[in-house]
């Protein structure tokens, strides 16, 4: 599966600007936090992620998490659900959720052992050794105020799965 073909899946599952005081990623617009749009613009005025364009979202996703992830390295439906993963957990711990789902020592870097051990496995399997890992993940923050996200994030991953057949 190509960016192009996984970015449309997971803009349905981020949506639009959202700004819940108890989210801790404040701000976002398409899944894209203020602090990562600013990130992105530094070399440029500041400008609020509510007027974020679909090329900036589309540009972001590529480099900061589809390439950075190494998702264009995995058989589909891996690259899909390591892709969503790098999206709403970040870069690093979709690394250690797909390294639990595989097998691999846990270190958040994508190298050979970890490409070698997906590679082993059918890609069903990973994608769903992915799911549950993040099921788990989910089950473990959903404390106090964040509760409340549980709910969505369960369904943001059936909606993936549906996505990945």
């Amino acid at each position: 599966m190509s960016f192009e073909q996984a970015l449309p899946v997971i803009l349905k599952a981020e949506g639009g600007y959202v700004n819940d005081p108890d989210d801790r990623g404040g701000a976002t617009n398409f899944g894209i936090t203020q602090k990562t749009y600013d990130a992105w613009r530094a070399s440029l005025l500041s400008r609020d992620v509510k007027r974020i364009t679909l090329l900036e979202v589309e540009a972001i996703y590529h480099r900061d998490y589809w390439t950075a992830a190494r998702c264009d390295a995995l058989p589909w439906p891996v690259s899909l659900a390591h892709f969503d993963a790098a999206v709403n957990h970040g870069v690093r711990r979709a690394v250690k959720l797909l390294q639990r789902s595989v097998g691999a020592t846990v270190d958040g870097a994508f190298g050979p052992q970890t490409q070698a051990a997906v590679d082993d496995l059918p890609a069903r399997a990973v994608f769903d050794g992915m799911t549950w890992q993040r099921v788990d993940f989910y089950y473990r923050i959903s404390r106090g105020n964040q509760l409340k996200f549980l709910r969505g994030w369960l369904r943001r991953l059936l909606h993936l799965r549906q996505a990945g057949l």
